[in-house]
């Protein structure tokens, strides 16, 4: 919501989740196999995902700013698994597995997430998807916002419900994520080994009706140990 459009190679490891909900949802690709993704988004039918998408109302290339990069590509979910101790949001994570592993290209690589190892405090974060707009409508073209990282305790009042370490709580006066942007990330860049690289914080899990705010995000970095397990699980199915 109140978002603006992205630059046309700067989110490649972005994915759309097609399954039997509603509306879509976002995802991250973390590997040639997978794709993490919020609890709630993963559906008990048969799913896809979209890769090297930008523009979702055009089926051919997309282009921007003079840039064209080539036509997006789904593929089937083959497997998928959801965080054991998920409810009422709590855990609310998720990671499919696709039927093809993917090349990677300028257009489509991962994001990514640090293991063992602390990501540090990091004042604001992006978050990106093809969710509702201020027209409520979805948006075609991927969105991206800027969010503050906001204590935790300030949801827990607002949303009137626990708050723990597995939540980030993230938000602005200008901009939020909205219904269709479930399941994408909530990132940030940060130097690693003398590289300017986007790492994943987050995944976004809920927020107000309105999408006038705060929002709930899953916090990925707490979780490492389920992403790690559920990697080994789905590679061995």
């Amino acid at each position: 919501m109140r978002g603006r459009d992205t630059d046309i190679l700067s989110n490649p490891w972005m994915v759309l989740v097609i399954g039997s909900r509603v509306e879509n949802c976002g995802g991250s690709l973390i590997t040639s196999l997978f794709v993490l993704t919020a609890a709630h988004c993963i559906t008990s039918g048969p799913m896809k995902v979209r890769l090297g998408e930008y523009d979702d109302q055009y089926f051919m290339e997309d282009c921007s700013s003079g840039i064209c990069i080539p036509r997006s590509f789904e593929v089937n979910v083959d497997s998928k698994v959801t965080h054991k101790q998920f409810r009422d949001y709590k855990n609310d994570i998720g990671i499919l597995r696709m039927s093809e592993i993917i090349p990677y290209s300028d257009f489509v690589r991962p994001i990514c997430i640090l293991i063992d190892e602390e990501m540090g405090y990091v004042p604001f974060f992006s978050v990106t998807g093809w969710g509702r707009t201020e027209s409520s409508d979805y948006s075609k073209i991927l969105q991206v916002a800027t969010l503050e990282n906001i204590d935790r305790n300030i949801c827990a009042e607002i949303f009137r419900s626990e708050f723990d370490i597995a939540q980030i709580c993230a938000g602005s006066n200008t901009s939020d994520s909205c219904r269709g942007d479930s399941g994408g990330p909530l990132s940030a860049v940060r130097t690693y080994n003398g590289l300017n690289r986007t790492f994943q914080y987050g995944i976004v899990s809920y927020g107000l009706r309105s999408c006038s705010g705060l929002g709930v995000y899953t916090n990925v970095t707490h979780l490492t140990g389920f992403i790690l397990r559920a990697l080994e699980y789905l590679r061995t199915r």
